[in-house]
């Protein structure tokens, strides 16, 4: 029988890792030997001491559970364990640092933690159409919280690479072919916490799911990303939209994100501000399309990228390298999956918004339906962003990224 001491003087021969540290000091507050340890949990005594000697690189899960449950651990100290037992800290799993500053969404980052902290609401979903910055404004939200709240922060993408580790909160919403929804409830319990899911494959994680998962842990607060509303009568919509191009004068948060990307990429030389303006507004204001688009600069003239803009904005958001291809993916596939998905009214009211802005009132008229159900299909198109405000009030036309993809569609079948 191995009593406290004397896997006390083991460990002075060979120092322990953090999961075994941990599980020791969690032992010996439970005033357990190994071996009556080892009755409690069904774990082999021999098991035990080589978990808490360090000798263990990479314990089971069912292991560890079952340890968890005989030393009747909270939900807290189980997911420190299955994290490896290293400090809460561990608790809050955060985004990658960002390799460059936000550009023209601080209003909406300081709202959405607002929300969440102090505005009642459980479920927050930013949404908007692929490449509008919706994985980067919740990274932003995720440290903003960090920063404010003492509760932990856990961050789950599930396009990340590599896979997330085994029993981190994104490994258990993310490290098998469903959720572990139960474990993952479990563990967190009563805990206050903050959980940010951003979506980049959309479904991944399923809103049922994460719906069940706020009923069974009362003082979880939820953030996702999507491109689409959700259905959820839970979620608390919030519309990411694309940047401002077009302003007063000749800086917006458009130029200003365009600009910063030339310059980090090292281009010195100044453009001329309309053009710059130009350029923008036929990239609709979407951050990923600015970020494709800067590294197209070294191999045109400015005003060939507008013209070429222009015509189809697809041509620009190929960035020139991959390195830049990275970080924006492939908006033109995203953007015709959140087309293919639309129901078929929405579809046809977005096909009539491809030529100049119109009202609720234009399309209530051209699409012979009451106005109340032409100001519902136009939020909902607003709110996925497929849609945006002309400058005169109430008129709202397709971005140009939509206009491009609908216009093949629009074509009758070829005459015989």
């Amino acid at each position: 029988m191995h009593t406290a001491r004397s896997t006390g003087a083991l460990r002075a021969d060979r120092p322990a890792t953090e999961l075994g540290e941990f599980l020791l000091a969690t032992r010996l507050r439970r005033g357990m030997t190994q071996s009556r340890l080892a009755v409690r949990s069904g774990v082999s005594e021999r098991t035990i001491r080589d978990l808490e000697l360090g000798k263990v690189e990479r314990p089971r899960k069912q292991t560890l559970l079952l340890l968890a449950r005989a030393l009747h651990m909270s939900p807290s100290d189980h997911l420190r364990l299955q994290s490896g037992g290293a400090v809460p800290a561990t608790a809050s799993q955060l985004p990658p640092t960002a390799a460059a500053p936000l550009v023209g969404r601080d209003r909406v980052v300081t709202g959405v933690v607002e929300l969440l902290t102090t505005g009642g609401h459980r479920w927050v979903s930013l949404v908007g159409v692929a490449g509008v910055g919706k994985s980067r404004v919740a990274a932003e939200v995720a440290r903003a919280l960090h920063d404010a709240v003492p509760d932990p922060v856990w961050w789950v993408d599930p396009g990340a690479s590599p896979a997330p580790l085994p029993g981190t909160v994104a490994d258990l919403l993310l490290g098998g072919a469903s959720p572990r929804l139960a474990e993952l409830a479990a563990l967190v319990g009563d805990t206050p916490a903050y959980l940010v899911v951003d979506d980049r494959v959309p479904g991944r994680v399923p809103e049922s799911g994460l719906a069940e998962l706020l009923s069974r842990c009362p003082r979880l607060r939820l953030l996702t990303t999507a491109r689409v509303p959700s259905a959820r009568p839970e979620a608390h919509t919030v519309a990411l939209r694309p940047l401002a191009a077009r302003g007063d004068g000749p800086d917006s948060p458009a130029t200003r994100l365009l600009v910063s990307r030339l310059r980090a990429q090292g281009q010195d030389r100044s453009f001329p501000a309309a053009e710059l303006r130009e350029l923008c507004d036929a990239l609709d204001g979407v951050p990923a399309a600015l970020i494709a688009a800067a590294s197209w600069f070294p191999l045109y003239p400015l005003p060939r990228l507008v013209e070429a803009a222009r015509r189809d904005p697809f041509q620009l958001t190929t960035p020139a390298g991959p390195a830049t291809r990275r970080v924006v993916g492939d908006l033109r596939a995203a953007v015709t999956a959140t087309l293919d998905g639309l129901r078929g009214s929405d579809t046809a009211l977005l096909a009539g918004l491809v030529g100049p802005g119109r009202s609720v009132r234009d399309v209530a008229r051209e699409r012979g339906v009451p106005e109340q159900v032409a100001a519902a299909a136009l939020h909902r198109l607003l709110q996925a962003g497929l849609i945006r405000p002309t400058g005169v009030p109430g008129e709202f036309r397709a971005l140009n990224m939509v206009r491009s993809l609908l216009a093949p569609r629009r074509v009758g079948p070829p005459r015989r």
